[in-house]
Order: structure tokens, then sequence, then C-alpha cells
């Protein structure tokens, strides 16, 4: 892409700037003065791939400003999930994980969000969000966002990654949507969907890739999902999963991907403490 720019502003390979005319055109016209073409400012010949995502919608900036915001018990909490997550996936030598859990209401959602926030605030980290719960899609929502999208398109290859994602701020990309499809599951294992990410991940090179996936015991979405990822992160309810759940989740995961954790959402402490 940045090729494509630069050749337009220092002319094609051969020609000699001082014969560039007035129209950009080689060779100067009769009577006409030679002129040289205009050159990229600086800056712009530092902007890499990243830097040309189109930034968030109108108050997305906002939003994230005030998710940072947030009561300190539970940015410490994400906060520590964060590092721990991120010296795991080091560790394991990860860099697309697939966020789930057993069934509906887990707050699965919620969790992906704040890590990919929480993730957002170290600089020398790129994250990538991509909200691939289609049959109940949350991220936007979390995010501030009205406006219709739909992420068939990108999975399908009708729109390309840096068409369709958005940039918060400096390191964070998202890709959302706003409608299920009837095809679920037959889009996030089809070969459009494969070369899709291996796109965004060639052209982005973000240093972790974050998919916000439907309940693993509910759909198939995520099984179909697994080549396409390095680990999986489990998201349990501490008012509602029951321990039978989570043990068919390890089994149905156990010698195909990498369970990196099992975090628990809404638990409650130990009678007596705070």
């Amino acid at each position: 892409m940045f090729e494509r720019y630069k050749a337009m502003f220092e002319g094609t390979p051969g020609d000699d700037p001082a014969q560039l005319s007035r129209s950009g055109h080689a060779g100067a016209a009769p009577g006409l003065p030679a002129t040289t073409a205009p050159r990229l400012p600086a800056a712009m010949l530092e902007l890499d791939d990243w830097d040309m995502l189109k930034p968030a919608w109108r108050g997305g900036q906002n939003v994230a400003r005030r998710r940072r915001e947030r009561p300190v018990a539970v940015t410490r909490a994400i906060d520590a999930l964060r590092t721990q997550l991120l010296q795991a996936m080091k560790a394991e030598g990860c860099s697309r994980l697939a966020i789930t859990a057993p069934t509906s209401g887990c707050g699965s959602t919620y969790v992906s969000v704040n890590l990919a926030l929480g993730m957002a605030a170290i600089p020398d980290i790129r994250t990538v969000l991509l909200d691939l719960n289609q049959r109940n899609p949350g991220v936007a929502a979390a995010l501030g966002n009205t406006q219709e999208q739909r992420i068939a398109d990108l999975l399908g290859g009708a729109v390309a990654p840096m068409d369709y994602l958005r940039r918060h701020g400096d390191n964070l990309a998202v890709a959302l949507n706003s409608e299920v499809p009837p095809n679920p599951a037959e889009l996030l294992q089809s070969q459009s969907a494969v070369e899709m990410l291996d796109e965004l991940t060639g052209v982005l090179t973000p240093d972790v890739m974050l998919c916000d996936m439907p309940p693993l015991l509910e759909y198939d979405d995520v099984m179909a999902f697994l080549p396409q990822v390095d680990a999986v992160l489990l998201v349990v309810d501490g008012t509602r999963t029951h321990a039978r759940e989570v043990a068919r989740c390890r089994q149905m995961l156990e010698g195909r991907t990498t369970l990196l954790g099992v975090v628990l959402n809404r638990g409650r402490a130990p009678r007596g403490k705070v």
C-alpha cells in the first residue's frame, strides 16, 4: 500500500524528476519550466500500514477511556489477568487466542474487551480484537458503536482487513459485527477466512490477536475455528457454571489446542473476607 502512494509522489522508476512537467508527465512542455515531483514529508515516510487504519468511530475513544476509569479493584484484576496471559502466551509461543465460555452469559465478551483495552495500555504491544461471536455479537455495544457492520463480509473476502478494521489509539485495532449470518461455523472454517487472517497478520503484524467466540458447548464455531488459533482461554461464571461443564470443555479441547487458562468471572469471595 505505502509503495503505491510513494510512487505517486516520486514518479515512476526511470523518470528524471527534473524533466517532469507541471502535469506530472515526463518531458516539460515547450515554454514551461521543468519542475520536480513533490516529495513525501519525512513524517509520512515513517508511516506503516497500522497508521493507515481508519480511526475508531466518533465517541469510541471516550468509551475506551471511561472503561479504563472503572473501579480500582476491577482494573487491578484485569491488569493482573492481562500480565499473566501475556507471559503465558510468550512462554507457549502464542499470538492468536480464542476466548470462549462453556455456556452463554458467562462474560467472555466482557473479558475479551477489557483484556484488549488493558493490552492497549502497553505502548509496544499491538493488539487486534475480532468479534467472531456471530451468534450474539457484543463487542460493538461494549465499545459504544452503533454502526452496522457485517463481519461475514470480512470472513468471506468481500472486504479487505485494512478497510474493515478500526484503530483505537495507537495500538488497538478492532473488527466489529452487528449481524447474525445464517452460516457462522461455515464462514469460520472457509478458505476465505483463512486467507483473511493471514493477510491481516502479514499486513498489521499484531503481537496479540484476541477472538471473541460463541459458547463452546452450545455451538461448533470454536471447534471449527481451532486450526486458526494457537490457544483458548475459557471464561466461567462462578454463579452458574458447573464443574461438569468445565470438564466437558477440557475434554473437547484436549489434543486439539492449548487451553491457556480458565478465568473465573463473578466469583464469590470466601465468607468473612472482602
